[in-house]
């Protein structure tokens, strides 16, 4: 029997291992993954945020609050939700009034401990007018008090001038928070008095009311002064 070169031999070797000893097929590359982002600490994560924290969260400190940005209640001017300033300033409906012009005094704001806690409680000067932007416009003006308790802000009471007589709105010349008491100092007009300049002058004493679990603020009658 005639062999075969060895070269054809190879060659006929080479071409049997490619029929039928072949290599499997290798699988399809899985992307390598990427870093975990996981870093093991012994610390939980951050708490997420109350679903309604918002407009009524406050910090421990109120000199710290964003007053500019506060929706305050509108009692002050039979206004049934509470009022949002833009630049200091809003528009809402009144249930005796109608459409009123509202303005709050964010650079005003009134401290002191009302409450009696040893915590600084804070009042916030509000108004609201006709929007005829003249002094026969005016229809109210208020000291809106808050707290701050447990992160949260609380309303304390909304502080109004007692002395009234009709006529011109009367205001307040200054406010004072004390333990247990807010003493208003108010400016009223007299039925004689021109429109730019009330001659009356009296103080009320706003206590806070014991028996209420809220601590709401209860006025006392007014002592007229002048």
């Amino acid at each position: 029997m005639r062999r075969l070169p060895t070269y054809l031999g190879t060659i006929v070797l080479a071409l049997a291992c490619g029929v039928g000893c072949s290599s499997p097929t290798p699988d399809p590359k899985v992307p390598r993954a990427a870093p975990s982002s996981y870093t093991e600490t012994s610390e939980p994560p951050p708490a997420a945020p109350p679903a309604d924290a918002g407009p009524g969260s406050a910090p421990d400190d109120l000199h710290d609050l964003d007053w500019a940005r506060l929706a305050v209640p509108g009692d002050f001017c039979d206004i049934p939700d509470p009022i949002t300033f833009t630049d200091g300033e809003a528009t809402a409906h009144s249930d005796t009034h109608g459409t009123v012009h509202a303005e709050h005094h964010p650079d005003d704001v009134v401290y002191g401990d009302v409450v009696g806690d040893s915590r600084t409680e804070a009042a916030l000067l509000v108004g609201c007018d006709t929007g005829g932007q003249t002094a026969s416009g005016r229809l109210a003006w208020a000291y809106v008090v808050f707290s701050s308790e447990e992160g949260r802000l609380r309303h304390v009471g909304t502080v109004t001038p007692q002395q009234y007589i009709g006529g011109q709105a009367s205001s307040f010349v200054s406010v004072l928070l004390d333990p247990g008491q807010v003493i208003a100092h108010e400016s009223w007009h007299r039925r004689t008095d021109a429109t730019c300049c009330p001659s009356g002058s009296a103080v009320t004493v706003w206590r806070v009311d014991r028996d209420d679990p809220d601590g709401t603020l209860k006025p006392g009658l007014p002592r007229v002064i002048q």
